[in-house]
């Protein structure tokens, strides 16, 4: 009977291999792998993801990631892994490859929180999706995409066997509701809402999720840094072991991590490249890849009254310092990664040095070169200068009222109305965001009572001041603050069309002049329109931080070769007494929950949960002259984009104004600004360093 069967169909397999077959993969042993070990053998990178190595997937591209995905592991203890890192080097990988380990080897709930519902799309199409459709080990393992079944995956929620990832964004609280969630990974958590629906943090909604599972939860936190005092990422990195990747030198093998102060920008018959603590040898682009390969992460933070991890060490001092995360000396915290553009595999160093020429002294630029490059929080306030330091600062660089420095083309007034009167202040600008203060005067009387105040500014606007050449050159560009008599100051801008109406907006990442808007004048709610004036939108919180940037760089003062630090406002000794050095520095930044929550007086919380780090002003303490160098700042930034002055221009500018080519060389100097590619040789190293260190401090 069998055999007539088997006649009957032939192609069926044997039933005593079929048997044994399965009796030998059942009792073949599971192999326990790493994460890493797992997506070097079974991950595959899709073409669509926009990696630059499609193709199965190689930890040894990005070695730095080994050990930070490999805490993520079911049988590691740790139990939250933080990487503060800069942009492009793999955060968003580490999830992936994390997921695909959960599906094959570890099912069990998952969540992935994204900043943005747009984010968490883009998630899914660009990364998660193509990475599942690409890898034969768990592609038929996860549901496909089925809008009939209603037990199939989604865009937002995939299915596999004893398990699901639920894919959420950070700006709703319903997906981080009614789930338990086992692994959690949340990425660029700096770009969450601080508040949800009035739930609190998305942060601590969804580790809420994760309490049923105890130690048994996994939690993976990536992201580039935010601001000072309100950085979530550095807050948890702090709270860490705090790991920098060390790397030996390629000349005395000496251990260190890569520090932006090693970095050096291009000198004769050198690129841009680090030197060594040690040895002081220069290591440039070409030695990264050996490097990168031997690297090593060191926990240095230390136990209080313990000697600080050596910031350069021999090999036999790396073996006593080094310690697996949760063990050893570092068993009391939870791993935590910096990382910094430096150790991008694909990232020229030369590229990194010309953004941040390029973003000394413009405030976005540096805010973005800080957070993406550095991978370092920004302090948008930088210093908080004391008001002798300025005064002091002054007197020590001297310099005539009225005259236009031989280093400036342009000259921008601003003025400030007040119910005792309008102060005005003038300024000459020139290349690399050099600023001069070259006179100031406060007209009295009452605007709203008395045509004086503004008889006295009309006349002021037309003033000239003498150049380095001996010719006379009047004022470019002037602005009024239009918060204070609205009305007034749009009938008295509407008809000289060189003076703007100004309206400042608080708010970081503003442009310092926005697109104008046409408003009408008039003097009756219902009355006529007696003429219309253009208002420009300033956003006043970048540029409040660039003038206090400046005032700081005056302190500091010049290098050793005499080149100022870019954006340095130079103060007339007899035109910046006391009084004005305390308007000057009348605001400085703070958190206004924290303000909230050290008031008394206040019953309830008025400050949104939304709300960044303000400017406030100290009470009792004017800003008068604060608001003006601010406007004048926006004003020049108008000027300067509209005429697109780059070094050349500026040069031919210089050459106009004062007649005759100026000195020292000033056209020299310019090319280190943002018209410039590279820095040039005649820029001493020390002086670059000493801006750099500048910086630093300010953070």
């Amino acid at each position: 009977m069998d055999c007539t069967i088997r006649e009957g169909f032939p192609e069926l397999p044997s039933g005593r291999l079929v048997l044994f077959a399965g009796f030998a993969a059942a009792s073949k042993p599971i192999e326990n792998l790493t994460i890493s070990e797992w997506a070097d053998r079974h991950r595959v990178v899709s073409a669509e993801s926009g990696s630059p190595w499609p193709g199965p997937f190689r930890t040894s591209r990005v070695p730095y990631l080994r050990e930070p995905q490999d805490c993520l592991h079911p049988d590691h203890p740790a139990r939250r892994v933080t990487a503060r890192w800069a942009a492009q080097l793999g955060k968003s990988t580490a999830i992936e490859n994390w997921f695909c380990y959960i599906v094959d080897q570890a099912p069990g709930s998952m969540m992935i929180v994204l900043p943005t519902l747009e984010e968490a799309i883009k998630f899914n199409r660009v990364k998660l999706g193509p990475t599942i459709d690409a890898s034969p080990r768990i592609n038929h393992k996860v549901v496909p995409v089925n809008s009939r079944d209603e037990q199939a995956s989604t865009t937002a929620f995939k299915r596999f066997a004893g398990g699901f990832c639920q894919i959420v964004n950070a700006g709703s609280s319903k997906g981080l509701q009614m789930v338990s969630i086992k692994y959690l990974a949340m990425d660029e958590v700096t770009g969450y809402p601080r508040d949800v629906d009035g739930r609190g943090s998305p942060r601590d909604q969804a580790r809420a999720r994760q309490k049923m599972y105890g130690d048994l939860a996994k939690e993976w936190e990536g992201s580039t840094p935010g601001l000072v005092g309100e950085c979530a990422v550095t807050a948890d990195y702090e709270a860490g072991d705090r790991r920098m990747l060390y790397v030996p030198c390629p000349h005395c093998e000496a251990w260190q991590p890569l520090t932006f102060d090693q970095m050096r920008g291009p000198e004769t018959d050198l690129p841009t490249h680090f030197r060594c603590i040690a040895c002081d040898g220069v290591i440039v682009d070409g030695h990264k890849p050996d490097m990168l390969a031997a690297a090593v992460w060191i926990a240095t933070r230390v136990e209080d009254g313990e000697a600080p991890v050596p910031k350069s060490m021999t090999a036999a001092e790396l073996a006593v310092w080094r310690c697996d995360p949760c063990e050893g000396r570092c068993r009391a915290w939870q791993p935590s990664y910096h990382l910094w553009a430096a150790y991008a595999p694909r990232e020229r160093w030369a590229d990194i040095w010309d953004r941040w020429i390029a973003a000394e002294g413009d405030v976005t630029k540096l805010r973005t070169f800080f957070q993406q490059d550095l991978a370092e929080p920004y302090d948008p306030g930088g210093i908080q200068m004391a008001p002798e330091k300025i005064v002091e600062a002054a007197r020590a660089y001297p310099m005539p009222r009225g005259i236009i420095p031989a280093e400036a083309g342009l000259v921008v007034s601003a003025a400030d109305v007040q119910g005792y009167g309008i102060k005005w202040s003038v300024w000459a600008v020139g290349p690399r965001d050099q600023y001069w203060l070259i006179d100031r005067e406060i007209f009295e009387g009452s605007p709203d009572q008395s045509d004086e105040p503004w008889i006295a500014l009309a006349d002021a606007l037309g003033r000239t001041y003498e150049t380095a050449g001996g010719v006379e050159k009047g004022i470019d560009l002037s602005g009024i603050d239009t918060g204070y008599l609205t009305m007034r100051v749009y009938a008295f801008c509407a008809s000289r069309p060189n003076i703007l109406a100004l309206d400042g907006r608080d708010g970081f990442g503003k442009p310092p002049i926005g697109t104008a808007k046409k408003q009408d004048v008039r003097f009756q709610p219902k009355g006529p329109v007696l003429a219309r004036v253009m208002l420009y939108p300033v956003g006043i919180d970048d540029l409040k931080s660039k003038v206090v940037a400046g005032l700081a760089n005056l302190v500091l003062g010049p290098a050793n070769d005499g080149v100022w630090p870019r954006n340095t406002l130079h103060l007339s000794n007899d035109l910046c007494d006391d009084d004005f050095a305390q308007e000057m520095t009348a605001e400085r930044l703070v958190d206004p929950d924290e303000e909230a929550a050290a008031s008394a007086k206040r019953g309830r919380r008025m400050i949104k949960s939304r709300s960044g780090r303000v400017w406030r002003k100290y009470p009792g303490r004017k800003n008068d002259w604060f608001d003006t160098a601010v406007y004048a700042q926006a004003l020049a930034w108008l000027l300067i984009h509209r005429r697109k002055l780059d070094a050349e221009k500026w040069a031919a500018l210089l050459v106009s104004v004062h007649g005759v080519p100026v000195e020292p060389d000033l056209f020299a100097i310019a090319d280190e600004g943002p018209f410039a590619k590279r820095q040039p040789p005649s820029a001493s190293p020390s002086s670059v360093a000493e801006s750099r260190k500048a910086w630093s401090r300010r953070r």
